[in-house]
């Protein structure tokens, strides 16, 4: 006995015209009482062969006269619902009046195949739309956080040559609407985000999101003309995490572009203008941000230069140079200048630590000899050079369209490091040098505990020589390498690598010219020039 219930009588007509194994009766219960159809298949035929074919729905198990048959017989379905319902392979029966709502988006057989890959047996029909949905908007999978990425995504690759216009939602969307998944979108947006609306836009929706992740990052209050645009608290969590999702993935570069769009329309520049910057570190929603907390963080080096506090400047720079906006290693949107903002923390943590280091060393005592100063640099003074070098390389990777950040702190910094240590330190290491000051250095060229350039040879290179006959030893000749440039050559060859490297350095010849200096460092019994120049 096989129950066939048709409640769309799709095959009403075509029922005569089966073509059955012989011996099989059809029973239609539209034409036979279901009391007289259970008499005759218990009583009077019991060993009968039926197909109980019904033009309705199921009944309630309390109104089936049929139903004590029906637990011991088999169901069948041919209408197109339920076939959908097996060839994706759905284990609920009750699916089929759901899939038959949906009918329009099964027109198509690539859309059918497509959800296919997605379904699961035990899905329900909430997960059913959500990947429709998923299918719909051509989104890698269905999970609903990366649907919405998608679908946000699709706004920026519209080729229309004009500027993004939010009002104006994707085409995806207007196929959300013609398959009627429209309010399954909606009740999703409402139960993970709490957004709900009486009239409901994705430009809404993706404002609200912003604003929200904007909010709950943001440290201390929100500004007033934007706080009634903030998500209920219970989707406020979801909100953050579905748009730290979206700038950590492959479609980073939209969230880009949309984030500017959205800025655009709330002014947010104008809003945030001037605040304390440290309840700004933590946000990441809009471009804007990174551009205050830059300026606010500027103010303060360029202000503060003889209390200003470097660790904190590190600090701050370090998470923010980490960040979405300032990290050059986050595959964003071309047009966000994301290696100039990069540059433009180190920096300001290389003008912080300058500051600090001058306001450190022009309050200590003077070095009393020559001796003591050069022991100085190696240990310290190198580090000027070290960080205005950094400063200015930072300065100029930042680029010009971003020059007006830097122009003042520059200045400032080249008056710290020429007029103040430049200065300072001629003049000191000048008396030492000139043959009328107490130590008269020039006339003899020597320290003690200094080594002098032309005994390289035989301090460093003759000892390991003689220790093996095969034994050989390479010297690479860097002309000018300066002595802080060599100092952090050091400490990356030692972070990196396995073997260690170590630094020294020497009391140079005089004169002092690439030709002498490079001779000097080769085995010789005697070295001279002439007074033409040339050498021997």
């Amino acid at each position: 006995i096989v129950f066939w219930n048709d409640p769309d009588q799709e095959f009403a007509i075509t029922l005569p015209l089966l073509n059955l194994p012989e011996g099989v009766h059809i029973l239609r219960l539209d034409q036979v009482g279901a009391l007289e159809a259970k008499v005759r298949m218990e009583r009077e035929d019991p060993e009968g062969r039926y197909l109980v074919y019904a033009p309705s729905e199921e009944p309630d198990y309390e109104s089936d006269w049929l139903l004590d048959i029906r637990l011991y017989s088999r169901s069948f379905r041919a209408d197109r619902a339920s076939i959908i319902l097996d060839q994706l392979g759905l284990s609920n029966r009750y699916l089929a009046e759901h899939l038959a709502k949906r009918r329009k988006f099964f027109d198509n057989k690539q859309r059918t195949q497509r959800l296919r890959a997605f379904v699961a047996p035990e899905d329900t029909d909430v997960d059913l739309d959500r990947k429709m949905i998923a299918v719909v908007a051509r989104a890698d999978q269905p999970e609903w956080f990366n649907i919405i990425r998608t679908l946000f995504h699709e706004y920026t690759t519209r080729d229309n040559g004009e500027d993004i216009d939010l009002a104006m939602p994707p085409s995806s969307w207007m196929r959300i609407e013609k398959f009627d998944l429209e309010q399954p979108f909606w009740r999703m947006s409402r139960a993970l985000f709490g957004y709900s609306e009486e009239n409901p836009s994705l430009e809404n929706f993706l404002i609200r999101l912003m604003v929200t992740d904007f909010a709950y990052s943001l440290k201390g209050e929100i500004p007033p003309a934007l706080g009634h645009l903030v998500l209920p608290l219970a989707g406020r969590s979801n909100a953050v995490v579905c748009l730290g999702q979206w700038r950590d993935s492959s479609k980073a570069s939209s969230y880009d572009k949309l984030s500017e769009s959205v800025a655009g329309v709330l002014k947010i520049e104008d809003l945030i203008y001037d605040p304390e910057i440290e309840n700004l570190l933590d946000v990441m929603t809009f471009q804007a941000v990174e551009r205050t907390i830059a300026r606010g963080l500027r103010d303060r080096v360029q202000s503060e230069t003889e209390t200003v506090d470097a660790e904190e400047v590190r600090s701050i720079s370090t998470t923010r140079q980490a960040g979405h906006w300032a990290s050059p290693n986050v595959a964003g949107a071309e047009e966000v200048p994301r290696s100039a903002l990069y540059a433009i923390y180190g920096a300001l943590v290389a003008a912080a630590d300058l500051f600090t280091l001058w306001n450190q060393y022009h309050r200590n005592p003077e070095y009393d000899s020559a001796g003591a100063m050069y022991k100085g640099y190696e240990e310290t003074l190198y580090r000027f050079d070290q960080l205005y070098r950094r400063f200015c390389e930072q300065a100029d990777m930042a680029g010009s369209e971003n020059w007006d950040i830097l122009k003042k702190l520059r200045r400032k910094v080249e008056n710290c490091y020429v007029n103040g240590y430049l200065g300072d330190l001629s003049e000191k290491w000048g008396g030492f040098v000139d043959p009328k000051g107490g130590t008269a250095l020039l006339s003899s060229w020597r320290m003690d505990h200094v080594q002098n350039q032309q005994r390289f040879f035989q301090a460093h290179l003759a000892p390991r020589l003689r220790e093996a006959g095969r034994r050989r030893s390479f010297v690479i000749i860097s002309d000018a390498l300066r002595y802080e440039a060599a100092e952090e050559l050091t400490r990356e060859l030692n972070g990196k690598y396995r073997f260690e490297a170590r630094l020294g350095s020497q009391l140079g010849v005089l004169p002092s010219y690439t030709a002498l200096g490079m001779a000097c460092l080769l085995p010789h019994e005697k070295l001279e020039y002439k007074p033409n120049g040339t050498g021997e």
